[in-house]
């Protein structure tokens, strides 16, 4: 029996949907490309539509549906909080409660999404747990037969971190960190008491903290530890939400929204925390750079563990904490371990993927296939989308064939135009990896203050990223290791950095993405042609948006394109600009 395996990441920030087969991956969307409501929480109703429809399948198609929630999993843990915690724990067991609820009603929502009756839904319903299924996204997709699987991040079914031995078509869990204890919750109380508490704001901390030196040592190691007995431990005084009767966060109608983490305790370390609209004081950068070194010193701590237990070098990696690229660069350039593999959709919209390809592996044995190298698994749209998209909107646009289009884009590049860059199927995950992205020469004098003042209107101290030939990548930056889906930060040389000024940040670090041809024949005859006109193997890439979510159909792109600065913009076989005549 051929098997079609629905993954959905539901009642959770996030949400999303993927589809899986015998095959490998077929589609996959997170459901904020779509209400176009950042880190969309509750069922993936449109994603699940249109994963369905991008495959050309039916409800009928659909033998299991994998759901990355299991109510199961750390049982005994969670009653034991209850009863230690009663004020708190008993409010959040009855929320807990009606998530799973939510959870459990998974096949009838998927009927109702789909217009259909529940009656309809033949497909074997699984629950996977939260950590498994992150390890599991990273694993199956992998190029090891064998790997140490480690996922972090701030909680998901009472676990905060979890360590498997990856085999084969096997996932075996060798030890879990529980709900207190929280690397992820650290990360998150710190960012709050800097000023930034808005859900999904860990990464501008991490941006930040290159400003700053590492004046808090001292008092962040009275915060979290590493112990090899008992895996991350918090000094539960200084943080709050253990003590809450809401969850870690919840779902309001149009965004998600944390409590705040970190008790008063707090104040006596670092003094007043910041309120986000507050100028940044030394104190902040220097309370960035000293909480990130911590995480960093914990975070390798827990690797180095997790390869000793597991007794291999190689690792995978999920979970929101491990989308911190400088912690990365530091596991692969000072050989904490030999190989890694990072999932794209690392934080909780990739555990869609990871319940799917665990159900589909190990529970229904298909064997695996080969590694998958590229994250291009979302929405693509004919030529005939793009042309009548370009119609409606009035401006002057050209069409062109594919060498004339690299040509044209090259040239715009090389004067220093910001060039939009729409091209086939949309990217799986956060990042803009080529097909949904903006576009920019990486060396062109105030380019990164240009960007930020006609279209980004980003913090300053955000850097943005490089993309570069693989072949190239040694030359330009001091990493050996390939990262496709941009998660690793590896310095720049010195004789790059004046070239490469746009996407150098204050520390002398990039945030990188390699591109080899086999991975996106466009992106990769871009950036070529762009080496051979300015001898520069390197694009500027940031993501296709302007406060919002990453632009999803071609009248979004063509909308950012037009009440933006931006100077052109190659969609499909399409050439606009500003003042293009057609």
């Amino acid at each position: 029996m051929s098997r079609l395996v629905l993954g959905i990441n539901s009642a959770h920030a996030d949400s999303s949907a993927v589809l899986v087969g015998a095959r490998g991956m077929v589609a996959a969307i997170a459901e904020e490309r779509l209400t176009r409501k950042k880190h969309c929480a509750g069922f993936p109703r449109q994603a699940v539509r249109e994963v369905l429809r991008i495959a050309g399948a039916s409800l009928r198609d659909v033998t299991d549906i994998a759901v990355a929630r299991d109510s199961r999993a750390n049982l005994a843990a969670k009653l034991a909080f209850v009863a230690m915690h009663p004020k708190a724990g008993i409010p959040r067991a009855l929320n807990r409660l009606a998530v799973h609820s939510d959870v459990a009603s998974t096949p009838a929502q998927v009927a109702d999404a789909l217009g259909a009756s529940e009656t309809d839904v033949s497909a074997t319903f699984h629950n996977v747990e939260h950590h498994l299924a992150h390890i599991a996204s990273a694993y199956y997709w992998s190029p090891f037969e064998r790997a140490a699987g480690i996922s972090v991040d701030g909680a998901g079914d009472f676990a905060t971190n979890m360590v498997a031995n990856c085999e084969g078509n096997h996932i075996q869990i060798v030890c879990r960190s529980l709900w207190p204890q929280s690397l992820g919750v650290y990360y998150t109380a710190l960012c709050q008491f800097v000023g930034f508490d808005r859900f999904g704001e860990e990464y501008k901390v991490m941006g930040l903290s290159a400003y700053g030196v590492n004046r808090f040592a001292r008092e962040l190691r009275q915060l979290v530890e590493w112990d090899s007995r008992r895996g991350i431990r918090l000094n539960l005084e200084y943080f709050e939400h253990h003590r809450t009767a809401t969850g870690l966060e919840s779902a309001g109608e149009n965004e998600v929204t944390i409590p705040r983490l970190w008790s008063d305790r707090m104040i006596e370390l670092f003094g007043a925390p910041r309120h986000r609209d507050a100028p940044l004081t030394d104190r902040d950068r220097d309370l960035a750079a000293s909480m990130q070194l911590r995480f960093e010193d914990v975070y390798l701590a827990l690797v180095c563990d997790a390869v000793e237990r597991v007794r291999c070098r190689d690792a995978v990696f999920a979970g929101g904490s491990t989308l911190n690229s400088v912690a990365n660069g530091r596991l692969l350039t000072e050989r904490h371990i030999d190989r890694a593999w990072y999932h794209p959709a690392a934080s909780d919209d990739g555990t869609a993927a990871g319940a799917a390809l665990y159900v589909l592996h190990e529970k229904l044995g298909v064997e695996r296939r080969d590694a998958v190298s590229q994250a291009y698994w979302g929405t693509a749209w004919s030529e005939s989308d793009i042309e009548k998209a370009a119609t409606n909107s009035g401006l002057p646009f050209k069409r062109l064939n594919p060498d004339k289009l690299i040509e044209t884009a090259v040239s715009a590049l090389a004067e220093g135009k910001i060039v939009g860059w729409f091209q086939g199927r949309e990217e799986w995950g956060p990042r803009a990896l080529g097909n949904r992205s903006i576009l920019c020469h990486p060396g062109w004098p105030n380019m990164k203050a240009t960007l930020n003042a006609r279209i980004k209107n980003r913090e300053p101290f955000r850097p943005f990223a490089p993309a570069v030939l693989a072949e190239r990548m040694t030359d330009c930056f001091m990493g050996e290791h390939e990262v496709p889906f941009m998660i690793v930060v590896y310095k720049v040389r010195p004789e790059w950095k004046e070239r490469l000024a746009a996407v150098t940040h204050e520390d002398g670090t990039g945030r990188l993405q390699t591109i080899r041809r086999e991975q996106n024949e466009i992106y990769y005859d871009l950036i070529s042609a762009f080496e051979k006109r300015t001898g520069i193997p390197v694009l500027l890439n940031t993501s296709f948006n302007e406060n919002e979510p990453i632009v999803h159909t071609p009248e979004q792109a063509i909308d950012c394109f037009a009440r933006t600065r931006m100077d052109a913009l190659g969609i499909g076989p399409l050439w606009m600009t500003k003042a293009c005549v057609r």
